[in-house]
């Protein structure tokens, strides 16, 4: 019999080992910040609700930190290559945001093509992550939103992975903006991009292209334009009716 368990007991500990071997770098850091997490609940005596949500979080941000790292391995690659994933990864987002298509656009057809190419490249490796818990608030104006990950809804309209909202973040007057105060439906990963980082990108870009800054000019004033003629109109409309 003792010999028996023994040699059970022996299975399982080579089979636990090999659980153990086989789980990846990655997998053992993330355990490890979950027991770290349960011990601070623990100490800090947080009540059950609140771990409930701690948990959640954490165990749903698990991607997110792996994209984070793979967004540092792509910063250590050659500017060529960094171009070439970089196009390839955020293309279809790309092509949603009216200003960046042009852009792109215009680096397929005009003479400078390649210097609107790399304009392009550099707006997308300055996009900053951000992730929300579940009923959380949040919203800036003159800001950029892509949604990699979950349910948002913006005044009625519920956005959900891939969508894009805030294009017209490049307009200077914030009356003009549309709604930008959002809700998080669920767990939500986001990557986003602010005025000041496109105009300071533009600006640098400007030197060895002139043509860019004309262009995103015409299309901001035009856009800008277009906003004011909305506004106008549902004003007139509000206004109640003369006998």
């Amino acid at each position: 019999m003792l010999i028996v368990s023994g040699f059970s007991w022996a299975v399982v500990l080579g089979q636990v080992s090999d659980i153990v071997a086989t789980l990846g770098h990655e997998e053992q850091v993330f355990r490890s910040k979950m027991d770290e997490l349960n011990h601070m609940m623990e100490d800090r005596n947080v009540d059950p609700e609140l771990r409930r949500r701690l948990r959640i979080f954490c165990l749903s941000n698990k991607a997110a930190q792996r994209r984070g790292r793979q967004r540092q391995l792509i910063a250590e690659l050659s500017p060529g290559l960094q171009g070439e994933v970089v196009m390839k990864f955020n293309r279809k987002w790309i092509e949603k945001v009216s200003l960046l298509a042009k852009v792109l656009l215009w680096s397929e057809s005009s003479e400078n093509g390649d210097m609107f190419r790399a304009f392009v490249v550099d707006v997308s490796l300055k996009l900053h992550p951000s992730v929300h818990a579940q009923s959380e608030v949040f919203g800036t104006p003159h800001v950029l939103y892509i949604c990699m990950l979950g349910l948002v809804s913006t005044q009625g309209r519920v956005h959900r992975t891939g969508s894009v909202w805030g294009a017209d973040f490049m307009v200077v007057d914030s009356e003009l903006l549309e709604p930008f105060a959002s809700c998080a439906l669920t767990y939500t990963e986001l990557t986003t991009l602010d005025k000041s980082t496109f105009m300071e990108l533009s600006k640098t870009h400007t030197e060895n292209c002139p043509e860019l800054r004309q262009k995103v000019r015409q299309f901001c004033c035009w856009l800008a334009f277009q906003r004011a003629l909305i506004v106008e109109a549902k004003s007139r409309l509000a206004r109640p009716a003369r006998s």
